[in-house]
């Protein structure tokens, strides 16, 4: 997880700094709305998930899913900024259902 005040430039160019094509990002936020937002990457098989209530945005990154697990996590984050990230792994966890990992 990662966030930044839409306010701190600094903050905001180590924030976009670390997500592929963030300049279209950059110019959405500047708008100072509230925005929700999703990307997949097919090459890393990595999804972020962005959100912002226009003060401050925050993107949660899930690596090594399909397409099709990022989409069942986007249905279950409804509401991406209202999660922390424990909250929000929890919710991967939901709408992954169990891993080899979690196997014994």
């Amino acid at each position: 997880m990662a966030a930044a005040r839409l306010d701190d430039a600094a903050a905001m160019a180590g924030f976009l700094s670390k997500i592929p094509n963030s300049e279209d990002l950059g110019r959405v936020l500047q708008n100072g709305k509230a925005v929700s937002s999703r990307a997949y990457d097919d090459e890393t098989w990595t999804a972020r998930f962005v959100a912002s209530d226009g003060r401050v945005v925050k993107c949660f990154t899930v690596s090594d899913i399909t397409i099709d697990q990022a989409e069942m996590i986007a249905a279950a984050s409804l509401d991406t900024f209202a999660w922390d990230e424990s909250g929000f792994r929890e919710a991967v966890a939901g709408a992954l259902g169990p891993t080899l990992d979690s196997i014994e």
